[in-house]
């Protein structure tokens, strides 16, 4: 079973190293990661848990970006829970080198009484931004690419339908704040990497649609794999505002349509109350233009869980 895992990581490591070139994606504003719609589902066992996660990823132009996360669980029994997280960016790129703080996310989460062999968990949740999409450099306002945050409140929703091999999830995350407070136009910036960059000036992001399918496999009881594809279908396009030319919203034609993702994750029991895991995902189907700077070449986290009860 060692062994099997062993290979499944190599294989991870394998996928995100010789598919990078596929294409660009990813697309995910938050919920894809969290609560009942990310890979590693809630427990239905009464307690707390504390998890760290180091996403590293390549965005637009090569920018690397380093998204720390310190997530906390409680599960107050077989149906009820809730989940936080708080998020730190860390992004570096041929324009700038920048961090800052990222976003809150609060949800609870439902699970229903069991029916048959199939269970049901439901999530209600908020993103509340750290940061307005507002980092700059020498005065000038950054492509969205190195924010730390969208910049904007959302409200998340979505539902999973999971048995001991499927997981089904659907999910809704929906900007409720309209524009958030990024200045960047490459006509600002006297350098000419500037312009490769999409208009993100009072940038307004539209709502994303969530599709996940993921297979999971125990191996004995130290190792749990997954393995899935994730869709995320962006409901209209974003816009922005050029002062120079209008005062008026700018649809940013393209920015509407879907994204798939190849995602996969490994989970050992290294202790009673330890785990430790590692979760990656690579595009093969992406929108024309991703002006929200959440374009990832590949993703790839390291995660570390701990009971605290």
């Amino acid at each position: 079973m060692i062994h099997r895992a062993a290979f499944f990581l190599i294989y991870l490591t394998a996928v995100v190293r010789f598919n990078t070139g596929w294409a660009q994606g990813c697309s995910d504003a938050g919920f894809c990661s969290f609560g009942s719609l990310k890979h590693q589902v809630t427990d239905s066992v009464s307690g707390s848990k504390l998890q760290v996660a180091l996403p590293f990823g390549i965005g637009d132009e090569e920018v690397r970006n380093f998204t720390p996360g310190l997530q906390y669980d409680h599960q107050f029994s077989e149906r009820w829970g809730i989940q936080t997280k708080v998020t730190w960016n860390y992004a570096s790129g041929n324009l700038a080198s920048v961090s800052g703080p990222g976003d809150l996310y609060i949800a609870g989460i439902y699970t229903s009484p069991t029916s048959g062999s199939w269970k049901v968990t439901g999530m209600i949740a908020s993103k509340i931004p750290l940061d307005q999409s507002s980092l700059e450099k020498d005065g000038l306002g950054l492509p969205m690419v190195y924010q730390s945050s969208l910049g904007t409140v959302d409200i998340i929703s979505g539902i999973s339908f999971m048995n001991r091999r499927w997981i089904i999830s659907l999910g809704w995350q929906q900007p409720l704040s309209g524009e958030n407070a990024n200045e960047f136009l490459p006509v600002d910036w006297d350098m000419p990497e500037a312009v490769a960059y999409p208009p993100s000036n009072d940038f307004n992001r539209k709502g994303d649609a969530l599709l996940r399918f993921t297979y999971s496999r125990q191996l004995g009881t130290a190792i749990f794999l997954q393995g899935g594809l994730l869709s995320i279908y962006h409901l209209a396009d974003d816009t922005y505002k050029d002062p120079t030319f209008s005062n008026q919203p700018i649809s940013i034609r393209g920015s509407k349509g879907l994204t798939m993702n190849i995602t996969a994750s490994a989970w050992v029991n290294v202790g009673r109350k330890l785990k430790a895991g590692i979760t990656a995902g690579v595009p093969f189907l992406v929108r024309d233009i991703r002006p929200d700077g959440l374009t990832r070449h590949f993703v790839v986290s390291p995660e570390l869980q701990w009971k605290l009860n």
